[in-house]
């Protein structure tokens, strides 16, 4: 069974365009990704799924054919059965699991460092880690907000970021087998 994953959807968020310079068309491109995953594959979804509307989001993603796992996110507030009823196989805060032979921490925000993983694959910061790194922040509480993830970055850590994937879902085994670019290509 092949593995996708995607984070940050932020389905139904306006200011996200602004925020990421998303595409006004982004949450076409983001189901059209979806809607064409493989029935026999496994997502795992990193969080902030929607902001708003989450049945109407919700509705749909329960048509989707595969297996799900939401790892929940900062704007991800509902129940973990809320969201068990309503189109995910699996809902945790975070989780690890052993793939293509290293030991891989799945979270929305860049976990501190530990000698039981290899690798920390998550989202959070869309395409604006660079801007976070300098300091540069633009949107009231940012700076509060990302300060200690930010602190926890290493180079075990992985971002994905729809915004650079042309808002697809990608393969896990891309992501591993990529250098630390912050630059994944959807597959």
């Amino acid at each position: 069974m092949k593995i996708y994953l995607i984070t940050d959807t932020h389905f139904n968020h306006e200011k996200i365009k602004e925020y990421c310079g998303r595409p006004d068309k982004y949450e076409q491109l983001l189901w059209k990704g979806l809607e064409n995953l493989p029935k026999d594959c496994l997502l795992i979804h990193l969080g902030d799924v929607c902001i708003g509307k989450d049945l109407e989001v919700h509705e749909r993603i329960k048509k989707l054919p595969y297996k799900k796992i939401l790892v929940k996110g900062n704007h991800d507030r509902k129940s973990d059965s809320w969201y068990l009823s309503n189109g995910w196989d699996f809902v945790c805060d975070k989780f690890s699991a052993n793939y293509f032979g290293k030991n891989i921490l799945f979270s929305h925000t860049p976990t501190k460092n530990s000698e039981w993983w290899d690798m920390n694959i998550h989202g959070h910061f869309h395409n604006n880690l660079h801007r976070l790194l300098e300091g540069k922040y633009v949107v009231d509480g940012e700076k509060e907000r990302n300060e200690i993830d930010l602190n926890n970055l290493t180079p075990k850590h992985k971002l994905l970021a729809v915004e650079n994937t042309n808002y697809k879902p990608v393969s896990l085994e891309s992501i591993i087998s990529r250098p630390n670019n912050n630059k994944i290509k959807p597959y």
